[in-house]
C-alpha cells in the first residue's frame, strides 16, 4: 500500500541520517582527550616521517571521512593486509568538527609501520570559498533543498505525491548527500599536486588482500 511503501522510505532515511548514540559519545570522548592528553595530539606523521608524504616510492592512499570509527576500520584493514605495510602512506582528510577527534584515535592508536596523516580541510589553504567550484555547487544544492520546508515530516505528509517522488525528496535530505566528504575526491590532484598516483578509499569498505598491485596498472596519465 501507498502508507507502507512512504514508511519504508521514511524508516530507510531516519537510519541512515541519524548517528548512533555509541558513536557520538565516542567522537565527544576523543575530542576530550584531545584537549587534555598530549599523547592525543601528536603531530601525524612524526617529523622524521613528514618526507614521505610527498614520495612517490609509497603507496599513497586517501581516504575523506568524518566518522572515527569506519576510518579505523578502513585504515586497520589495509594496513593488515598489505605486503609492505612500511610502504603504506595514508592520508586521512576530514572535517573541522572531526579533526580533533580523528587525530585523538590515531595518535593513541598508531598504525606502525605504516604512515598515517590526518588533516582537516581547514587545513588546506587552498580549499576555500571561491576557489573550489563544488562548494558554489553545494551551496546551490542547499538552496534547493531548503525548498523542502517542514523536513521529512512534511514531505511524507503530502498526500497527493507519489510514493517514488517521496523518496526522491527524503533522498535529497540526506546529510551525506551534502557532505564534502563525497566530493573531495573530485580535487585531489589540487590537494596533493606533488603525488603521481593516489587510491582513493570510501570509508564503508573492509579491505581483505593486499591492494599494491592496483599501482601495476596502467592509467594511461589519467592519474
Amino acid at each position: 500500500t501507498r502508507t507502507a511503501k512512504i514508511q519504508e522510505y521514511l524508516y530507510r532515511h531516519v537510519a541512515s541520517s541519524s548517528i548512533p548514540k555509541q558513536l557520538h559519545c565516542l567522537a565527544l570522548k576523543l575530542a576530550h582527550e584531545h584537549s587534555t592528553n598530549s599523547n592525543a595530539r601528536l603531530q601525524l606523521p612524526l617529523p622524521e616521517l613528514v618526507p614521505a608524504l610527498v614520495d612517490n616510492s609509497y603507496f599513497h592512499f586517501v581516504l575523506a571521512s568524518d566518522n572515527v570509527l569506519a576510518a579505523s576500520v578502513v585504515a586497520s584493514s589495509l594496513v593488515q593486509n598489505f605486503l609492505r605495510p612500511e610502504k603504506i602512506v595514508l592520508h586521512i582528510i576530514t572535517d573541522r568538527k572531526t579533526y580533533a577527534p580523528m587525530q585523538a584515535w590515531f595518535s593513541l592508536h598508531p598504525l606502525t609501520p605504516a604512515v598515517i596523516e590526518v588533516k582537516g580541510l581547514h587545513h588546506f589553504d587552498w580549499f576555500t570559498k571561491g576557489k573550489v567550484p563544488v562548494l558554489e555547487a553545494m551551496e546551490k544544492d542547499q538552496k534547493a533543498r531548503s525548498q523542502f520546508r517542514g523536513g521529512s515530516s512534511a514531505i511524507v505528509a503530502n498526500k497527493t505525491e507519489k510514493p517514488k517522488v517521496i523518496a526522491a525528496k527524503l533522498q535529497a535530505l540526506s546529510p551525506k548527500y551534502n557532505s564534502l566528504m563525497n566530493h573531495i575526491r573530485i580535487h585531489l590532484p589540487e590537494l596533493y599536486p606533488s603525488l603521481d598516483k593516489v587510491v582513493f578509499m570510501d570509508d564503508d569498505i573492509v579491505v581483505q588482500t593486499d591492494l599494491s598491485p592496483l599501482w601495476d596498472i596502467d592509467m594511461n596519465g589519467k592519474v
